[in-house]
């Protein structure tokens, strides 16, 4: 079984939340509070379930839109939160033996998910990653798995599930809620749910796999909705030292609004996603 466990927590795969029409889950809007509570009590179960099972230690990564989300007071007292800049530090410290996800969505493009997205939903149209179609669960295990972090847990909607299966061989999951559009799912009765959590994150830690790291270097792709945010971001990757282009087009000579990179290396690799 695993013993020291980061829970990753993003907002809009959370029950009870759908968000509202050309908006995300803005900071200070009624939908952000209810995930934000919400999220707390899904964390509050799998810490709870988890430290029953013998666990040694157990954080919070609130990894939504840079943090600042979840207020420490509704989060039981022994789950610290870890600051982003701290997360791949305690990876390479062995601080945490595994990783679970809380809250994660489905990826851009995604019919009938609930708030999809792939980490700016304003500016990215999507990322491949060898001519694969990826989301955030994917870059987040492929990261934490460069450290020897595999990823074991995700709560979210049911198509954010297919998602995350589809994304890390192996990984339990649980729906959250019934996704049917945008804004738009049926939620789960809370205390089931919650119930499921606790059952499912201590039957998911309590089987050890290998971590299953990305083959560097790799093809990445990453596209935006405006060429006006492509083209410095291609020289920004540049300026980085990173092979990076615009990919020939038969029509359109180079396509403008896709950078495409070949990260040699982890650094590289999370200087094309962020």
């Amino acid at each position: 079984m695993y013993k020291r466990i980061l829970l990753v927590c993003d907002l809009e795969g959370v029950n009870r939340v759908v968000g509202e029409p050309y908006r995300g889950l803005d900071t200070g809007t009624e939908q952000w509070e209810i995930a934000r509570r919400q999220a707390a009590l899904e964390l509050n179960a799998a810490a709870g379930a988890l430290y029953d099972a013998g666990a040694e230690a157990v954080g919070v990564w609130d990894s939504h839109g840079g943090g600042g989300n979840i207020e420490p007071s509704d989060l039981d007292p022994r789950l610290p939160l870890i600051e982003p800049t701290d997360v791949r530090l305690a990876f390479a410290a062995g601080t945490f033996d595994c990783q679970c996800f809380f809250g994660y969505h489905a990826m851009e493009g995604t019919l009938g998910g609930v708030l999809a997205h792939t980490m700016d939903s304003k500016h990215m149209q999507y990322y491949k990653i060898n001519g694969r179609y990826v989301g955030e669960v994917d870059m987040d295990a492929a990261i934490a798995a460069s450290h020897g972090v595999p990823s074991r847990f995700f709560a979210g909607g049911d198509i954010a599930c297919a998602q995350a299966r589809r994304a890390v061989e192996g990984i339990v999951t649980v729906a959250t809620k019934t996704e049917l559009s945008r804004n738009q799912a049926v939620f789960r009765d809370n205390e089931e749910l919650l119930c499921e959590i606790r059952e499912k994150i201590v039957e998911a830690v309590r089987v050890e796999r290998a971590p299953q790291p990305l083959t560097l270097p790799c093809e990445m792709e990453i596209s935006f909705k405006r060429v006006e945010d492509a083209a410095p971001f291609l020289e920004r990757l540049r300026s980085k030292g990173i092979d990076a282009e615009h990919p020939l087009d038969e029509i359109l000579g180079r396509d403008a609004h896709t950078v495409r990179a070949k990260p040699k290396d982890m650094d590289e690799f999370i200087a094309c996603i962020y």
